[in-house]
């Protein structure tokens, strides 16, 4: 297993510097096996491609990409498992994923061992092309249910060693760890990120001193990247990561613009007419991956705002590039004494309530939250109460928690729905200053 492991992460170090027309020979090659391979055994695409008039032998380059119909998450959330799921998996070996974040609509995600393996390989390339040493310690600030419950043999022999700090925690006990644990790499959220580098300026910490820095699953504001980077001298390198694709564009070295892992994904930028998006204008992502076969995701919306580019990057690496990330981040939350609450706190809460299909939290005020809800399947009336008794358990029920269902949830002018807004410090990442 381990040197499989290895091999892997030797072609994929290989890919990014093929040449672009071997890279488009690769992705064709990968584009024909897992769309026969979805026909064949999952009754979800059998159905697309048979309305559409479609068959697998009718997608043979990237040109044909366009004639599969776009699949949404809402599209696959109302369908049974065995729809979705190729015929024949092991679905008690399958590793499991909720998806959240940015729409509020949860989708359940199945991988093989082997495909999640791969996913953390790709995660693995980003962070050695950005200068992570197998022997450095890295801090993860994440969600504390995703902890690994053990740890690699070759971890216990310090190679790859890793530390994991709860989101849930404070800025004071998160510093407080790191002081301990002097890692050489952090890797989280950005809002917990900020409010880190926010309490080592404030209380003038020199113990913590990460010569790497990862920000992950949420939008990074350039006033907090600014905050991160001046505060803790490090050069914070942005990663865009899904739960269903996985890591889909990150930073290097350059820190100019992102590179897309088109080795491991097919990325279209769409504009809301359905044509492509061409360099500079923004589009909706639309993601096929190349290595999910045990539920293959083919022009899936994944709807993120980005922005195409045409340019190649100085490192030299070959992987195409989009320029930015578009988007507003969620927003902090405020308690009466001032304790300032980093947005995934909440969004992290509401992962564990699958029957949800939509939800934002916005403050009021400094005493009071208004959760609204949209109903998702085998939606439990018993629901509403218990993420107002999680929130107060979070934040020391010192805020009035309001709940209120609805039908559907107004979107941003980015098609977003952000989670958390604050009406209380709007926007306090774009107006953070040091």
């Amino acid at each position: 297993m381990i040197l499989n492991s290895l091999r892997q992460l030797k072609h994929l170090k290989k890919n990014q510097y093929l040449s672009t027309s071997e890279l488009r020979s690769l992705q064709e090659e990968k584009l024909r096996n897992i769309v026969a391979h979805a026909y064949k055994n999952v009754r979800y695409y059998r159905r697309l491609f048979d309305g559409a008039g479609i068959r697998p032998d009718d997608i043979r380059t990237l040109d044909d990409l366009c004639k599969i119909p776009i699949t949404t998450k809402k599209d696959l959330q109302g369908l049974k498992q065995e729809e979705i799921v190729s015929g024949g998996a092991d679905m008690d070996k399958c590793v499991v994923k909720y998806t959240s974040g940015s729409t509020g609509q949860p989708l359940k995600i199945f991988l093989s061992p082997g495909e999640r393996d791969y996913q953390i390989l790709l995660n693995l390339r980003i962070l050695m092309e950005n200068g992570l040493r197998l022997t450095d310690k890295v801090a993860y600030l994440i969600n504390p249910y995703r902890f690994p419950k053990s740890k690699f043999w070759f971890q216990r022999s310090g190679i790859l060693r890793r530390e994991y700090l709860s989101v849930f925690d404070y800025p004071e006990k998160h510093a407080a760890l790191l002081m301990r644990m002097k890692p050489d790499v952090l890797y989280g959220y950005p809002s917990n990120l900020t409010l880190l580098a926010l309490h080592i300026k404030e209380n003038a910490i020199n113990e913590i001193r990460p010569r790497l820095v990862f920000s992950v699953a949420e939008a990074l504001e350039p006033n907090a990247r600014k905050a991160i980077d001046s505060i803790m001298n490090v050069s914070t390198c942005d990663i865009l990561g899904t739960i269903e694709i996985g890591d889909i564009a990150w930073q290097c070295e350059a820190r100019s613009g992102y590179h897309v892992s088109a080795d491991a994904a097919l990325v279209e930028f769409l504009k809301d007419d359905g044509r492509p998006a061409g360099p500079g204008e923004e589009g909706k992502l639309i993601c096929t991956s190349l290595y999910g076969y045990t539920m293959p995701l083919i022009r899936y919306a994944v709807n993120d705002i980005c922005v195409p580019s045409d340019r190649t990057c100085s490192c030299g690496r070959t992987l195409p590039m989009m320029e930015s990330i578009k988007g507003r981040a969620n927003d902090f939350i405020i308690l009466p004494d001032g304790k300032v609450i980093a947005s995934c706190f909440l969004v992290i809460i509401m992962q564990a309530f699958h029957d949800v299909a939509q939800y934002r939290i916005v403050q009021e005020d400094k005493a009071r939250l208004i959760v609204s809800l949209v109903k998702g399947k085998d939606f439990n009336a018993r629901t509403p109460d218990l993420i107002r008794k999680e929130i107060d358990r979070i934040t020391g029920n010192a805020l009035r928690v309001d709940m209120e269902i609805l039908d559907e949830l107004p979107r941003d002018k980015s098609g977003k729905i952000r989670t958390v807004v604050s009406k209380v410090i709007p926007g306090m990442q774009e107006k953070i200053s040091v």
